[in-house]
C-alpha cells in the first residue's frame, strides 16, 4: 500500500494542481466584479507571491544564485512558457468568450504526447495515446460551436496551448524539473511578472483601481496558484513526465465547470457532460499499466 502511494505521488501532485487551477477562474470572477482586469490579474498572480517565495528561500537557507545555464533556461521557461501563453490567452478574450478560449487552450496535452513521440523519440504507451485523443475530444465537446465567431481569437487561444505545451516539455527536457521547486517557481514568477507587466503597459491593460475584495481574491489566486499549483505541477512533471502531466491536468476544466455550476449557477449542457465523461475516461486510461 505504501509503495503504491509512493508510485502515485506524481499523479496525486498533478491532480491537486489541476483542481487548484480549476478553482482559480471561479475566484477570478469575484475579482473581476471588484474592478480587476484580466491582464492585471495575470500580472498580480505571478508578482504577489514573489516576496513570499523570496522569504521562503531565505528561511530555508536556499541560495538565490543561478548558473549561467540555469539563468538562460529559467528565462526561456518564464518568458516563452509562462508569459507568452498568458498573453496569447488574454488576447484571445478580446475576440471570443473566456470559456471558449480556455477550452481551446487545452489542446496542449495531445501536442505534448505527439511531440514526445516524434521530436524526442520517446516510446509512448498505446494507452497514453488513446488517453490523449480522448481528452482532446472531450475538451472540444465543451466548445459551443455557435459561439465560434472569430478566427483570430481561436488562433490566439490555440497558440496559448502550443506555447504552454512548450512550458511542460521544456521543463521536463531541460533538467529544470530537478531544480529546487521554490527557487524555480521564484525565478519563473519573476519572468512572468516582467513579461505580463510589459505587455499590460503596452496595451494599457494594467489598472490597480480595485476594491479591497478584488485585492483579496487576487492575493488568494496568487498564493494558491504560485505556492501550491505551480510547484505541485513541477513535481508531477518530474515524477510522471510531460505526456502524463498534460493529460492529468485536463481535470482542470471539469473542476471549473462543476464549481461554476455549484457556486455561480452556470449552466452545464449535455455536450459538456459527455465531454467531462470523455476526459475522465482519458485520465483513467493513462493510469493503465
Amino acid at each position: 500500500m505504501r509503495e503504491r502511494l509512493i508510485n502515485s505521488k506524481g499523479k496525486i501532485c498533478l491532480l491537486i494542481s489541476a483542481f487548484i487551477y480549476g478553482l482559480a477562474p471561479i475566484l477570478a470572477k469575484n475579482a473581476y466584479s471588484g474592478g480587476t482586469r484580466a491582464v492585471t490579474l495575470a500580472f498580480l498572480r505571478a508578482f504577489m507571491a514573489v516576496p513570499l517565495l523570496f522569504i521562503l528561500m531565505k528561511v530555508n537557507h536556499k541560495s538565490l544564485r543561478l548558473t549561467r545555464s540555469e539563468l538562460k533556461k529559467v528565462s526561456v521557461l518564464g518568458i516563452f512558457g509562462g508569459a507568452v501563453p498568458i498573453v496569447f490567452l488574454y488576447l484571445s478574450y478580446g475576440y471570443i468568450s473566456a470559456g471558449l478560449a480556455t477550452t481551446l487552450h487545452f489542446i496542449y496535452p495531445i501536442i505534448i504526447v505527439f511531440a514526445s513521440a516524434f521530436i524526442y523519440h520517446e516510446k509512448i504507451k498505446r494507452t497514453t495515446i488513446i488517453a490523449a485523443v480522448m481528452v482532446t475530444i472531450g475538451i472540444f465537446m465543451f466548445v459551443d460551436i455557435n459561439s465560434v465567431s472569430d478566427k483570430i481569437g481561436i488562433i490566439l487561444a490555440l497558440l496559448s496551448g502550443v506555447f504552454y505545451s512548450f512550458y511542460v516539455l521544456y521543463m521536463d527536457k531541460s533538467g529544470l524539473d530537478s531544480m529546487d521547486y521554490i527557487k524555480l517557481t521564484f525565478y519563473t514568477m519573476l519572468m512572468i511578472s516582467a513579461g505580463t507587466l510589459i505587455y499590460g503597459i503596452f496595451v494599457h491593460g494594467i489598472s490597480f483601481d480595485m476594491t479591497p475584495k478584488a485585492w483579496i481574491y487576487s492575493l488568494m489566486i496568487s498564493l494558491l496558484v504560485t505556492l501550491l499549483a505551480v510547484p505541485l505541477f513541477q513535481a508531477g512533471v518530474k515524477y510522471e513526465g510531460a505526456a502524463t502531466a498534460g493529460i492529468l491536468s485536463t481535470i482542470e476544466p471539469i473542476t471549473t465547470l462543476v464549481l461554476g455550476a455549484v457556486f455561480l449557477g452556470e449552466f452545464i449542457g449535455n455536450m459538456q457532460y459527455l465531454g467531462g465523461i470523455m476526459i475522465l475516461a482519458g485520465v483513467t486510461a493513462v493510469q493503465i499499466k
